[in-house]
Formats: C-alpha cells, sequence, structure tokens
C-alpha cells in the first residue's frame, strides 16, 4: 500500500510541476498546527490537574500556556490555509496552459481517442481536483505522525489504555480503508459514465439543426436514459458503501469508547489516574477518531485525485504523429499552390492516390465530388494536419512543411462549415486576428457584413451569445470569411461555406469570390450546383483519384460524375453528414 501511494505522489508531482517552497510552507505550516492541537488536550489536563491540586500559580501558567498554544495553531493553520491557495492556483494555471498548448499541437485523431466529454471534464474538474493534492499529501504525511504521538504519550501514560487505542486504530483503519477502496472504485466508474454523457450532450448541442430535421431525439434519448441509468448504478452502489462505512465505523467507535470508559473507571477507582488524566485520555480518543478520520480522507482523495493524474496524463502523453515545420520565413508570398504526385495513406488505406495539380494565383478551383472521394482530406494536406505518404505539395515552387509555422498559417487560411464565433463582441472576434478598426471595417464590406453590423444596436461592439446563437448561420459565416480577410493569407481554402448560409445571403457568394479572387489563390470545397459555376476550373475528385479537370462548360458536356453532381438541386441533401 505503501508503494501504491508513494507512485501516485510521483506522478502528481511529476505533473504539477510544483514550486518547492509551495511544498515545503505546506508541510512546515501542517506540522506546526497539527503539532500545537496536539499540546491543547495535554496542557488542558494539566490545568484540571493542578486546578484539583489547588495550585493555583500553575494553574495560571498553564492556561497562559494554553493560551499562546492556541493563537500558535491558528496562525499556522492561517499560513496553511493561504499557502493552500497559492498551491491551489499556480497548479490550476500551470496544468491549464499545458493542457491547452498541448490540444493546440495535437492531430485530427485526437477526440479519437480522447473524447470531448472527457476532456471538458478534465479541465473543469480533474485540473482543480489535481491542485488540492499538495494539501492531501500534507495531511496524510502529518495525520500519521499525529497518530503515531499520541499513542506515545498514551503509551507512556497507561501501556493498558495505549493497547485499547491501538487496537482500535488499526481496526479502524482497516475498515475505513476498505470501504473507501470500494468507493473509490465505483467512482470511477461513475467519472466514465459522466464524460459518455457529456460527449453525448455535447453532440447533440452541436448538431441541433440535423437532430430537429431527422427527429433523432427519441433514439439519442434513449442512449441518454442508458448511459443515465449505468451512471446512476454505479452512483447507487458508491453511496451504498458510503452508508456501510460510515455505519460500521461509528459502531467500532461506539465499542471501543464504551471498553475506553469501563477500563478509565477501574482506573479511576483503582487511583491510578485522576480527573485530568481521565480528561486527557477521553479527548484524545477523540482526536484519534479525527486523525484518522483524516488521514483515510486524504489517501481516499489521493487515489480519487490519481484517477485525475491519468487522465491529464492521457491527455498529454497523446502520441501525435509529428509534424516538423521548416525555418522559411517571409513575407514575399505568390500564392501558387501545385501537389506533385500525392498519395496518402491511413493505416494501409490509401485515401489519395497521386494528385497532380497546378492551381495559380487569382485562380478560383472548386475540388467536387461525392461525399467520401477525398475533398475533405485533399484540405487537411493544404493546412499541415497531415504529411502525404508519397509526394510532395508546394507553394510557390517551396514544400509547404518548409515554411516556419508562423509563415504559414498566415498566408494560407481556412473558412470552415461551421465557423466557430467566440461569446464576445463582434470587434474582439476581429480583434484575433487584426485590431486595426479601419481594417476590420474593409474586410466586414468585403465580406458583405459590414451593413448587417451598422444596424445592431451597439455595432461592432455587439456582443455574441456562445458560438453567435444570437445571428444567423449566414451572418455568422459572413463574419468569419471577414475574419479570414483580416489574416491578409494569399490562400484561401473555402470549405463549403454556403452549407449555412439562407438563399439570400447565398446570392452575395460568387461576387464575394470575385472580389477575393484579385488578391487571393481561392480553393473552394462546395455542393452547390451554381457555385461550382463560378470557378475557373473545376477538380472532379472520386475515390482519391483526380477523375477530371475543366471549366463548367467543358464537364457538363463530358464527365458523368460532374453531370450528377450538376442536377442535385435540393439544399436539404447538401452537407448534412460528409465527413469525406
Amino acid at each position: 500500500m505503501i508503494k501504491e501511494y508513494y507512485n501516485f505522489i510521483k506522478d502528481y508531482l511529476k505533473l504539477a510541476e510544483l514550486k518547492i517552497k509551495y511544498v515545503v510552507i505546506n508541510i512546515l505550516s501542517a506540522f506546526f498546527y497539527k503539532g500545537f492541537s496536539i499540546l491543547l488536550p495535554l496542557i488542558a489536563s494539566m490545568i484540571i490537574k493542578y486546578l484539583t491540586d489547588g495550585n493555583e500559580q500553575m494553574s495560571y501558567y498553564c492556561l497562559i500556556a494554553f493560551f499562546i498554544t492556541y493563537v500558535l495553531y491558528n496562525i499556522s493553520l492561517y499560513i496553511n490555509y493561504k499557502v493552500y491557495g497559492f498551491s491551489i492556483n499556480y497548479c490550476y494555471d500551470k496544468l491549464t496552459n499545458k493542457v491547452l498548448n498541448k490540444l493546440v499541437s495535437v492531430d485530427n485523431n485526437f477526440t479519437r481517442f480522447i473524447s470531448k466529454g472527457r476532456l471538458m471534464n478534465s479541465i473543469n474538474s480533474d485540473i482543480i481536483d489535481i491542485g488540492d493534492m499538495n494539501d492531501r499529501i500534507s495531511e496524510v504525511l502529518m495525520g500519521t505522525i499525529q497518530i503515531i504521538v499520541v499513542l506515545l504519550i498514551v503509551f507512556f501514560y497507561n501501556i493498558y489504555l495505549a493497547f485499547i487505542l491501538i487496537l482500535f486504530s488499526i481496526i479502524y483503519i482497516i475498515y475505513r480503508n476498505k470501504f473507501d477502496r470500494k468507493i473509490n472504485y465505483y467512482h470511477n466508474k461513475v467519472v466514465i459514465q459522466d464524460d459518455k454523457y457529456s460527449t453525448l450532450l455535447t453532440q447533440i448541442v452541436s448538431g441541433l439543426q440535423e437532430i430537429k430535421t431527422f427527429n433523432m431525439l427519441p433514439k439519442l434519448k434513449g442512449k441518454l436514459n442508458i448511459i443515465q441509468s449505468k451512471f446512476s448504478k454505479n452512483y447507487s452502489i458508491k453511496r451504498h458503501y458510503y452508508t456501510l462505512r460510515d455505519n460500521d465505523v461509528k459502531v467500532i467507535i461506539y465499542i471501543f469508547r464504551f471498553l475506553l470508559y469501563i477500563v478509565l473507571l477501574i482506573l479511576l477507582f483503582q487511583k491510578k489516574i485522576d480527573v485530568s488524566g481521565l480528561v486527557l485520555i477521553v479527548s484524545y480518543h477523540e482526536y484519534l477518531v479525527d486523525y484518522i478520520d483524516t488521514l483515510i480522507s486524504a489517501t481516499s482523495t489521493i487515489r480519487e485525485v490519481n484517477t485525475a493524474v491519468n487522465r491529464v496524463n492521457d491527455i498529454l502523453n497523446y502520441d501525435s504523429k509529428e509534424i516538423k515545420f521548416g525555418t522559411i520565413d517571409t513575407n514575399d508570398i505568390y500564392g501558387m499552390i501545385e501537389f506533385k504526385n500525392v498519395s496518402l495513406k491511413f493505416k494501409d488505406v490509401e485515401v489519395l492516390h497521386n494528385i497532380n495539380l497546378k492551381i495559380d494565383h487569382n485562380e478560383v478551383v472548386a475540388i467536387v465530388g461525392e461525399a467520401g472521394s477525398g475533398k475533405t482530406v485533399l484540405f487537411n494536406l493544404l493546412l499541415r494536419l497531415f504529411e502525404p505518404t508519397k509526394g510532395k505539395i508546394t507553394l510557390d515552387n517551396i514544400n509547404i512543411y518548409d515554411f516556419s509555422k508562423e509563415t504559414y498559417s498566415s498566408n494560407v487560411s481556412v473558412v470552415n462549415q461551421k465557423p466557430f464565433i467566440f461569446n464576445m463582441s463582434i470587434r474582439r472576434n476581429l480583434d484575433f486576428v487584426d485590431s486595426n478598426r479601419e481594417h476590420q471595417i474593409e474586410a466586414c464590406k468585403k465580406a458583405g457584413i459590414h451593413e448587417f453590423i451598422e444596424t445592431l444596436p451597439n455595432g461592432y461592439n455587439t456582443i455574441l451569445r456562445e458560438n453567435g446563437s444570437n445571428i444567423s448561420g449566414g451572418q455568422k459565416q459572413m463574419i468569419s470569411i471577414a475574419r479570414t480577410i483580416l489574416s491578409d493569407a494569399e490562400v484561401l481554402l473555402l470549405d463549403d461555406i454556403t452549407t449555412a448560409l439562407d438563399p439570400d445571403t447565398a446570392k452575395l457568394v460568387p461576387k464575394l469570390i470575385n472580389n477575393l479572387k484579385k488578391d487571393h489563390t481561392i480553393i473552394m470545397i462546395t455542393k452547390k450546383p451554381d457555385l461550382m459555376k463560378e470557378a475557373d476550373r473545376i477538380v472532379v475528385l472520386d475515390k482519391g483519384k483526380i477523375n477530371d479537370v475543366g471549366t463548367h462548360k467543358q464537364l457538363i458536356e463530358r464527365n458523368e460524375i460532374y453531370q450528377m453532381l450538376q442536377s442535385r438541386k435540393s439544399p436539404s441533401r447538401i452537407g448534412v453528414f460528409d465527413n469525406d
């Protein structure tokens, strides 16, 4: 058991990277306030002893000593609480930064191993629990010392009383620890179900539109009920062991208290102890119960926090496929993209095969194809989320992986079909890219959203609700496009941006693209037949290969796949579950 807790603590200290001064001060302050708490019953018994002996002067001295000890106890406790606060804040800040830094570097497979619900629970609760660990460690260390010191004091006072308290301590610790382990076991099961519940709720919130459209709610409720049922079952068992623990340990306490009182009365009648000794032993028995409760509670918390440590370590130790970036740092980017014999495999399955494509600056190229044809994979390669298995992609004849991370990300930007808007003002959302007010207005005019913003009561200072839920999907998309325009990127990747647009707003997109074309290379994924026609060239993908490349007029005459895509006029069929 000692080795188990040693490993728990070692893993925690490695993860938290606490400042040594916090650990030392926390332990020292705990040592003093717990030490003073042990002295209080001893001094109280001495006061009673001198009072019954009629020694007035020593009674006053002991009373003063009691007061000083009590003051020192409170000062030490205050310092311990303050250091605990500093420690938990430091740990929280440190771990939050670690997790956030990790999240921006993981690959697209991350959420297959760490669910979104588990991730949010780790950030919201696990990190806070880990911050509490330092105090629990000092509780275990000092609690053990307290128990030993109390038993030694009683041993030197009376060996029979010491034997009773030692036996009580052993039995009490065994029972408390046994039940606490059961509680911890089912606590872990509860956490697992809580993660699943949070993940499904997150998915429901993200997909409300599709859920309403396809009436998915009844089936989703069924899934939620299954998870809730497992959660309730494990939580009930956990509470059951709480009840057993508390009832059983109370029985143990009262049995030994009754036994202790009998022995104390016998010794009192035999005049082997006096009233002061009786008060001392009774007080120490009460203290011993508190010390053991604190010790076992701390060890139980350490076990629970160890689960949190493992969960956070799973995030931090996630082994992303490392993509190395280069050192070329330049602002002189023209914007010519070329795929040279590019192939990509996932788990021995080839998802792109021998892609050869050159896209010039000021050219608009549409990537079209059925779901699963490889459109999104192509974009992910351009965003350097993966490396080609074979071939290379160049920007201005330079391998895209030779550019520094900052240079490439500032020159190749993407607008997703479901852009994220922060719960801040419109201006603050734009500030993330460029805080210049004139630039922001110009970008919003290009995106066709400036006039709408001006009609809002607070204009650019209007606070957007979480994910922009107080504006339409089209308006949110246009703000996202304005944000991308602000980036001054030479290459714009438009990932099916018309999916969330209403018909009136969608009509503005061709004009927007023609305006952006003057200064940018534009590559767009689209399912909209009308938008395909606006491209200078259209690339038809089929099963990870380029099936054909040409203008709308050329492809509508000769390509069956393109003809079929052009015949799909119903917007209700567009973009619901396209995960290619």
